[in-house]
């Protein structure tokens, strides 16, 4: 399978929920963003080996452990882009490892203020037995599973908007409102699966509650849910929510247990936790769900990450603290 964030699918996905503009420059997808004032920016999102520009490329070398751009070519089309959308930057997004001298080593490029998709990483390898996949595991992950097995749960899964999606905002939208972060709009969702479910590169997975009343008539309550992305051997746990209520259930250890299952029954090779906060980082905003996911056991890694290159350096420094004006 593909990298999905540079596909075709992506590609119309992106386009229906708020880029303008797609443009593919040797194999690589170029989005364009409307910025304020009749600005705009470019962006190549999760580029890796897959893709033309990479190490991999006759046009590309690797010294050491360092990724050289050696194509000239290719900027001088990004910057043509860039001149006919009044761009302010490009910002190139490189999937590939990041290790103590990693990087994008070239004078049109410097490294990203800020990152599009997560540097840190939580990676579960898939190619273990069940019984290896638990055996790693922190002791209280596997000790959760089995709570949550013991109670009345079953887990639906969807690749169309429906039900399933309906549960899954409310718990999304909930646990925004409650936390006073942004989040986003329904239709996103309904477009990501309308797009990439349908092409089978989202599914949804949500974990119930089985209730029966009085008079023994079962009603389903929604306890967490998540979205997976599936890209090249990897299955990314794109979207995640959860109830504030029943928490004593575990309910969210059996969902994602049944979906590491699933996601190696059809072949992947990595379950992508697909975010956690850096290790230096204690008070990081992800700090809650980074315990979360470290019950599972794996491996963390690092992305190199995102690198500019600047067409407007005044916009640039503009923009730059405005984007850290808006995210505190």
């Amino acid at each position: 399978m593909k990298n999905i964030f540079q596909s075709l699918e992506w590609e119309q996905f992106k386009l229906k929920t708020g880029y303008a503009k797609s443009y593919w420059v040797e194999d690589v997808l170029v989005l364009q963003k409307k910025l304020p004032l009749g600005f705009s920016m470019l962006y190549s999102p999760m580029v890796d080996e897959s893709t033309q520009y990479t190490v991999h490329s006759s046009q590309y070398a690797v010294h050491s452990t360092q990724y050289t751009v050696r194509s000239t070519q290719f900027n001088e089309r990004i910057r043509k882009i860039g001149r006919e959308n009044n761009a302010i930057f490009y910002r190139l997004e490189l999937n590939i490892p990041k290790t103590a001298d990693c990087g994008l080593r070239t004078a049109d490029y410097i490294k990203s203020f800020e990152e599009m998709q997560p540097e840190h990483t939580l990676i579960l390898d898939l190619t273990k037995s069940e019984d290896e996949i638990l055996a790693q595991m922190k002791p209280k992950g596997r000790y959760n599973i089995k709570v949550a097995a013991r109670n009345n749960l079953t887990i639906e899964k969807s690749a169309a908007p429906g039900k399933a999606l309906d549960d899954f905002y409310r718990l999304y939208s909930t646990t925004g409102q409650r936390h006073k972060i942004t989040f986003r709009a329904m239709k996103y969702f309904e477009s990501l699966l309308e797009i990439l479910g349908k092409s089978g590169y989202a599914e949804l997975f949500t974990i119930y509650l089985n209730e029966s009343s009085k008079l023994k008539v079962e009603s389903s309550k929604p306890l967490a849910s998540a979205i997976i992305l599936y890209s090249g051997t990897k299955a990314i746990y794109l979207y995640g929510a959860s109830s504030d209520e029943d928490k004593n259930l575990m309910a969210p250890y059996q969902l994602h247990f049944e979906i590491i299952k699933e996601a190696k029954a059809q072949g992947c090779a990595e379950y992508d936790f697909f975010g956690i906060a850096p290790e230096d980082a204690p008070d990081h905003p992800w700090a809650g769900v980074t315990r979360f996911k470290k019950q599972f056991g794996g491996e963390e890694r690092q992305i190199a990450g995102s690198y500019d290159l600047i067409f407007k350096p005044v916009m640039y420094q503009l923009f730059k603290i405005a984007e850290k004006i808006r995210r505190k």
